[in-house]
C-alpha cells in the first residue's frame, strides 16, 4: 500500500503537509547539557589502557572540534565537520560519517547530541530526481543537497530508527523522524520505488564503484546496508502498529538479500565487491583499480550487521554470513597481508594503495576488527587491537601529524615497512570522523551490550587475550520499555569470567540473557526483572 500511495502521490503532484512543517530545532531548544556522559575503561594491559584513553579522547575531541552546538558562521546547529578545523574536507559533513557518529552517539546515550545532528540533516537533504529524499556524499556548510551515496542514506536512516527508539514519548525529534522516515518521499520509500524494477540499488560513491571511480554500480556492501536500513524502519513500523508497513520493508531487505546472493558472489562464495549495473556482472577494471583491488571495506558486509540485527552474525541462517567470512579469509590470506598481519598486527586497507602497506581505523583496520569480534577469533582481535592502539600513539618517526593529542585517532596509519617505500600522507588527518565512530563501535563489541531487540537484552562481552577486563559506568540499555543505566564490570578469570551488573535505583531489566567463556566453551545465564546480578564462569 505504502508503494502504490507514494506514486500516486508523485504522479498527481501531491505533497502530503506532514513534513512540509518540518521544524529546524534549534541549539537553545535541545539541551545537550541533558546527555548524561559514560565512562568505560578496558583494563590490565597496556594496550587495553591506551585504547580506552584513544576512545575518550578521540570522542571528546570530536564534539569539541568537529560539532556545531548552535549556528554560526554558516554552519547550522548539529552540523559535524567531516575532519578537524585546518584539516583536508573540514567544513564539510560527509553524510557516511554523520551517519555512524549518530550511531555511537545514540548508543553511549548521548541522545541530545544525536537529536541535534538528526534534525540538521533531515533540514539539509533535499529530493532526488525521482521525488525522494536521498543524502548527498556531503553537505558543505549550510547548503542543502540531495544524491546518490546510498551508503550515507543508509547510515542515517539506521542511526535515526535507533534514535527514535530510544527517545521518549512526546519528544520533539521522535516525532520528526518518524514524519520523515514515514512520510512518501522518504529515503526508505525512495528504496522501494527504485526495487520495483531493479534486484539491487544503484548508488555511487567510495561504496559504490569505488573511491573516485564515477558512475553508478550495484555494491555489495552498499546493498547490505540498504537491507539493513529497511529491517530497522520495519522493526520501527512494528512499533507504531504498522504491520503491513514492516511486512513490505521486510520483504524488500529480503529481495535485497536475495540479489545480493544471486549476483555478488564469486564462485569460490566470497563476496563481489560490485557489478555493473546494466550486464549486472563484474567489471575488471573496477574491481582491479588500486582502490578496489583487495579492499577490506568488503569486511563492511558483517561489520555493519551488528548495526541492526545484534553482535552474534555466526548465529544466523543468512547465507551472507558465510560469504562474509569466506571473504574475510581470502582477505587475510592475501600474502602481503598475512605477512604484515601476522608480523605487526596492521591489516592493509587495498593490495595497492600505498603498496598493501596502510590502513585506517574505519575501511580497513576497523571493519577487520569488527569482523574478528564477531566472528570470535579473539586472538586476532587482540593483535589488531594492539596495532591500532600504538599506531595511534606513536606513528611512524617520519610521519608527520597534526594533532592537538598524541590520543586522537587519524585517517591513515602506515606499516613500519613502509618508510622510505611510499610517501607517509596525512590525508584527512587526526579526527576524521569515520575513522573516530568506527573504534567507537569496537569499544562497544567489546563491552558486548546487545540491546537492539525489543524484547530482550543481551551481554557479550569480548575480552581479548592478555587483557584483564572491561568496565563500564552509567551505560544506557534499552529495554525495550525505556533506557536504564547500569554500571558493568567484566573480569578474567582464568577461561572463565566474572561479571556484575548494577542499575541505578529503582531500575530493572526485563529478560537479561548473558553469553560467557567458560573452559567448555561459551555458556549462556539468563536471568529476568535485573537490578544487580553476579555471574561466575570457571
Amino acid at each position: 500500500m505504502r508503494i502504490k500511495l507514494s506514486l500516486l502521490l508523485l504522479l498527481f503532484g501531491i505533497v502530503l503537509p506532514v513534513w512540509q512543517a518540518r521544524a529546524q530545532v534549534s541549539g537553545a531548544s535541545i539541551r545537550l547539557q541533558d546527555d548524561s556522559p559514560v565512562q568505560l575503561r578496558f583494563y590490565g594491559s597496556k594496550t587495553a589502557e591506551l585504547f580506552s584513553r584513544e576512545v575518550e579522547a578521540s570522542f571528546r575531541g570530536v564534539l569539541q572540534e568537529n560539532f556545531y552546538p548552535q549556528a554560526r558562521d554558516g554552519f547550522p546547529a548539529g552540523f559535524i565537520s567531516a575532519s578537524a578545523p585546518g584539516m583536508p574536507w573540514a567544513g564539510t559533513m560527509w553524510t557516511r560519517d554523520a551517519g555512524t557518529f549518530m550511531r555511537e552517539l545514540v548508543m553511549r546515550g548521548y541522545d541530545a547530541h544525536a537529536s541535534l545532528l538528526a534534525e540538521c540533516l533531515m533540514h539539509l537533504v533535499r529530493k532526488n530526481q525521482q521525488g525522494f529524499y536521498a543524502f548527498p556524499r556531503y553537505f558543505r556548510r549550510g547548503e542543502p543537497g540531495s544524491g546518490t551515496e546510498f551508503d550515507g542514506t543508509g547510515a542515517i536512516v539506521i542511526a535515526m530508527a535507533e534514535l527514535w527508539e530510544r527517545l521518549p514519548q512526546g519528544n520533539p525529534t521522535r516525532q520528526h523522524i518518524r514524519q520523515f522516515l514515514f512520510q512518501p518521499s522518504s529515503p526508505v520509500a525512495y528504496f522501494a520505488y527504485a526495487l520495483q524494477k531493479k534486484p539491487l540499488i544503484a548508488g555511487t560513491g567510495e561504496f559504490g564503484c569505488g573511491m573516485r571511480i564515477p558512475g553508478e554500480c550495484y555494491n555489495v556492501v552498499q546493498n547490505g546496508l540498504i537491507a539493513l536500513a529497511l529491517q530497522a524502519v520495519a522493526r520501527m513500523a512494528d512499533q507504531i502498529g504498522q504491520p503491513a508497513a514492516a511486512e513490505q520493508d521486510r520483504l524488500l531487505a529480503h529481495k535485497i538479500r536475495d540479489a545480493m546472493d544471486k549476483y555478488l558472489v564469486a564462485s569460490d562464495g566470497s563476496w563481489i565487491w560490485a557489478i555493473d549495473t546494466s550486464t549486472m556482472k563484474p567489471d575488471p577494471a573496477v574491481l582491479n583499480s588500486p582502490v578496489n583491488l583487495g579492499t577490506g571495506s568488503l569486511n563492511g558486509v558483517a561489520a555493519m550487521y551488528a548495526d541492526v540485527q545484534g553482535f552474534l552474525p555466526i548465529e544466523s541462517s543468512w547465507k551472507g554470513i558465510e560469504h562474509s567470512e569466506k571473504t574475510f579469509q581470502d582477505l587475510y590470506e592475501t600474502p602481503l597481508r598475512k605477512k604484515e598481519f601476522d608480523r605487526y598486527g596492521i591489516w592493509s586497507q587495498t593490495d595497492r594503495l600505498a603498496k598493501g602497506l596502510g590502513t585506517s581505523p574505519s575501511y580497513g583496520q576497523g571493519y577487520a576488527t569488527q569482523d574478528m569480534l564477531l566472528f570470535d577469533r579473539l586472538s586476532m582481535a587482540g593483535k589488531a587491537l594492539s596495532w591500532l592502539a600504538n599506531a595511534t600513539y606513536q606513528p611512524l618517526p617520519g610521519y608527520k601529524l597534526h594533532r592537538a593529542s598524541r590520543y586522537y585517532f587519524y585517517e591513515r596509519t602506515y606499516s613500519p615497512d613502509a618508510e622510505g617505500k611510499v610517501n607517509l600522507a596525512e590525508g584527512c588527518g587526526a579526527l576524521n570522523l569515520v575513522n573516530v565512530s568506527e573504534p567507537l563501535k569496537i569499544s562497544r563489541l567489546l563491552l558486548g551490550v546487545d540491546d537492539l531487540n525489543p524484547l530482550y537484552v543481551r551481554l557479550i562481552p569480548r575480552i581479548p587475550p592478555g587483557w584483564k577486563g572491561v568496565e563500564a559506568d552509567n551505560w544506557p540499555i534499552n529495554t525495550g520499555y525505556g533506557i536504564v543505566r547500569a554500571h558493568i564490570r567484566i573480569r578474567r578469570r582464568g577461561a572463565g569470567e566474572e561479571l556484575t551488573l548494577k542499575l541505578a535505583a529503582g531500575e530493572k531489566l526485563g529478560d537479561l540473557k548473558i553469553r560467557m567463556p567458560s573452559r567448555h566453551g561459551y555458556v549462556w545465564r539468563e536471568q529476568r526483572n535485573v537490578h544487580r546480578i553476579r555471574l561466575v564462569t570457571e
